[in-house]
This record gives C-alpha cells, structure tokens and sequence, in this order.
C-alpha cells in the first residue's frame, strides 16, 4: 500500500507511538510518505528517524514564519483564490463548504497551498494522527487534492482542549463521512460515541512498542532508590504531585534520587518546588532525554512515576508509552487511575494505581511496594508479558495493516479492541 501520515510536528521525541507505527508498515514492504505542519523543535532526533531516512519521506505544509497578521492575511488569500479559480476557471467540484473551511480551519490554507506543488494522490490510505489533522486531511480529500481511506487515529487532547476550542460539534463533519476512527483506548472510544461518532466506525486501535528494544533487567532492591518519570512539563503529567511524593518517602526516611526526563513550560515552576521543598539533592530535571538514554535512566531504576492527571482545562493522557516502556523491562510501575491506563496496569498484579491528585496515596503506595521486594519478581513478570500479549507493537502493526487494506475484521476481544492476526502472535 502507499500510505500516507498526516501529523503535526515531526519528527518529535514524544510521539515514539507515531514512529513505531511508521517504521513497522516500512518494514512489512508499503510505501510510506508523510506530511506535516513543521518540524519539532527538538534538538535530539531519535534513532530511526535517520536509520529510515524519514526526512526524505516528509513533506513540510506550514510557513516556518512567524505568521504575523499580513503574512496570515497573504496566505488565507492565497488559498481563497485558489478555491475560486478551481471553482470557476477550471469547473471543479468544489464541496459547499470548502470558503467558509478557510475561516474555520487556518490551518487548511498552508495545506491546501502545499498540496497543489506536492503530488500526493497516489496514496491508497492516509492516517491521521489526531482529530483535527483528520478534519484537514477530509477536507482535501474533499477538494480532490488527496486520494485514499482516510483513518484518524484519536488520543485523548483532541477530544478535550479543541473541542474547547471549536466546539462539541467539530468532528460532526468527519463523524458523517466513512472516516474509520482509531481511538488509542476503550476510553476514548467511548467518548467518541458519546460525540456523535458511528460505533461500525470506531475501532480501538492501542499504540505499541517492541519489547525486544526493552532488555528485561527487573528492578533489584538498592539503596538509594532510583525513582524515574519521562514526561513533557505540563499539568497533565502530574508532576508536581510526584515531587510532593517523593518528599513524603523521604519524610519516612527513604534515600531517594528522582529523574526527571523531559521538559516544558512548567519547568521554572517544577524547579522552584524543588527548591522550596528542599529537594535539590534528591530530585533533578533531566531535560530531553533520546530513547536510548531514556532506556540508561530505566535501567538503573527500581520504580517508574506516572502520576496522570485531569488538568483543569479537561486535558488529559492517552496510555502513556513510558509505562508499556517500563513494563516491559519488569520496574515497578506506579501510575493513576486516569484515562486509559487502567487498561494497561491493573492495580497489584502488574503495578499500582492510585486516585489522581493524590500524593499521600502514591508516597504510601511506593513506600508498601518497596517494603515487600519478594513481590518484585512476580510483578515483573506479569508486567512484561501484559505487554507481549497487547501492546507488542508488531502484533499491532500486523492489526493496523489489516485495518488499512480493508482486509475481513478479525475477531473483536471483550475490550472492543481488535484480536491480532496469527503471524504476529
């Protein structure tokens, strides 16, 4: 198949997810092209992206200017004139609502703009990582200026902040045509229904990783304890919980380092708690870390953080990768009850879940674990084979090859996911 992503930033460290689904349809033989907003601003670039020469399969449809307000003006005219002389001159079907998208979608205009110089209509399928990039690719598809079944995959901000933003009638568009939808959880698949979307339509398709890139080496009692989370700064991410955490099991006499990998408009304030927590010897922030060294971090670590929460604006997390990442490599995972990670950790039998917002319950939590080591073993072992069993990347690379050729449906788990084909089992 020619395949052809559509996403935001790219290539950025916090979207492993998005890269691993690449990188495996590459290696089962289809052609994969892809399109996006800009480049991340990240410094580190991971791994894969230069060992499969993705830079030469992307294609870049924002300005890279700052988009003042005449450049703004400039482009939505540029667009609005390219509508009319497809509509009149050159008698094109143009869909009713394609002028009034323009005002709608800014966005629509540096993509409508690119897609006239970039021939992308040989694509057989075009995945679009979340929703509003599946409302840009309808639209051009729409225009005639792509080809293909569009899927768009959902992971959980953009059934919360745009909807915010644009209203709870945004997708209604996307939910009318044959959009097939990929919600990354029964969670957000759920919410999904409740929006309006069509349930023959909406399939749970899980993120993955490949647990052989994830040395099982599981976690070992040692003093001090290496506490560990990989994060971007934001509010959803919990963080200043776990700081608070943390100062609770030194409180009750614990000798702790926690690393922080990541970084992000909460940083200042994260640092300052550090500080006036008295921390500094005791809690760091890493910055960004590249996969390989995000995996050094895990290693040397009894217990991973992932304190998860509702931010006040209503963002929150899809599953986050960290912990099939952790999982995998058989640490002591503690996370919260929050979106989809119910679906990955069940409390107690593979890692721990506490309420969100909670710091007594995940310093009293990661206190009770590391008090009982001789339950190490088995959590560990449970841990890395929930993540063989469901969200072994290859399996659900085999899945989505399924989904995307329109092959018959295999047989739907309890879960409303979709059951992995023989071979990738």
């Amino acid at each position: 198949m020619n395949i052809l992503f559509v996403v935001g930033e790219f290539p950025k460290l916090s979207q492993t997810f998005i890269l691993n689904q690449m990188t495996g349809l590459i290696d089962a033989g289809h052609d994969v092209q892809i399109l996006a907003k800009k480049a991340a601003p990240d410094r580190k670039v991971h791994p894969d992206v230069i060992r499969y020469r993705l830079a030469q399969r992307t294609f870049y449809y924002g300005t890279g200017r700052p988009g003042g307000k005449f450049q703004k003006t400039l482009e939505f005219a540029g667009g609005l004139v390219q509508l009319t002389l497809d509509r009149f001159i050159h008698k094109k079907g143009i869909h009713p609502n394609a002028f009034r998208d323009l005002f709608r979608y800014p966005n629509l205009i540096l993509m409508i703009r690119a897609l006239r110089r970039i021939d992308l209509t040989d694509r057989d399928v075009i995945l679009a990582h979340f929703g509003p990039n599946g409302i840009l690719a309808r639209k051009c598809l729409d225009l005639g200026l792509l080809h293909g079944r569009l899927f768009t995959a959902f992971h959980g901000y953009d059934m919360l902040r745009y909807l915010q933003a644009k209203g709870q009638q945004a997708y209604q568009d996307l939910f009318r045509s044959q959009t097939m939808l990929l919600p990354i959880s029964l969670f957000w698949k759920k919410r999904l229904i409740r929006l309006g979307a069509d349930p023959s339509r909406t399939i749970v398709h899980h993120m993955g990783i490949d647990p052989d890139k994830f040395s099982f080496c599981p976690a070992q009692p040692a003093s001090p304890v290496h506490i560990v989370s990989a994060a971007r700064f934001v509010e959803k991410k919990g963080l200043s919980f776990a700081i608070r955490a943390v100062a609770g099991l030194i409180e009750r006499g614990y000798d702790v380092r926690y690393r922080i990998a990541g970084d992000g408009p909460l940083h200042a304030q994260l640092q300052q708690q550090i500080a006036d927590l008295g921390l500094e010897d005791h809690v760091f922030l890493a910055g960004w870390k590249t996969q390989d060294e995000w995996i050094d971090m895990m290693r040397e670590a009894q217990m991973v953080l992932a304190p998860s929460i509702t931010a006040d604006d209503g963002d929150m997390e899809g599953i986050p990768v960290q912990l099939m990442e952790a999982m995998a490599m058989g640490k002591i995972v503690v996370s919260t009850l929050h979106s989809g990670i119910p679906e990955l950790i069940q409390s107690g039998v593979n890692g721990y879940l506490v309420p969100e917002k909670d710091p007594d319950s995940l310093t009293e939590t990661m206190a009770s674990a590391l008090k009982s080591p001789d339950l190490w073993p088995d959590l560990a072992g449970k841990a890395r084979q929930t993540v063989a069993d469901q969200f072994q990347i290859r399996r659900q690379n085999s899945q989505l090859i399924c989904l995307l050729s329109g092959e018959p449906m295999k047989k739907k788990m309890p879960d409303g996911r979709l059951q992995a084909p023989p071979e990738a089992q």
